[in-house]
């Protein structure tokens, strides 16, 4: 990235994942359990799933994986582009993100997940 370009930040991230869930908001933690979410940046960097309280539970964003180019291994890519734990693809039945904001997540992520 040259310093022309702007980083994405969190603000965009979690646009794109509040779009997503519109009208579900109030069901995501019955679904997915109390440690999912993404209210704040932490809170999505520690975000678990963990669907109607099943084993194992899922950490949307492994560490390890943030800033190093492995956006595309991480639970939530995975999660809002092929399905992961056997569960089909999120959000459920749709509206599912579009490669451009799947591309926004993965430079975030990229990135080392800036503000």
């Amino acid at each position: 990235m040259d310093n022309t370009e702007k980083q994405v930040g969190f603000a965009e991230v979690k646009a794109i994942l509040d779009l997503l869930v519109k009208g579900r908001e109030d069901n995501l933690p019955f679904v997915h359990g109390d440690a999912f979410g993404w209210a704040d940046k932490a809170m999505l960097a520690n975000a678990v799933a963990r669907p109607f309280g099943s084993d194992p539970a899922f950490r949307l964003i492994d560490p390890s994986l943030v800033g190093v180019g492995r956006a595309k291994e991480t639970n939530i890519y995975i999660a809002l582009t092929v399905g992961i734990g056997g569960f089909e693809r999120m959000p459920f039945g749709g509206p599912y993100a579009t490669p451009e904001q799947l591309a926004v997540i993965a430079e975030w992520i990229d990135d080392g997940m800036p503000d």
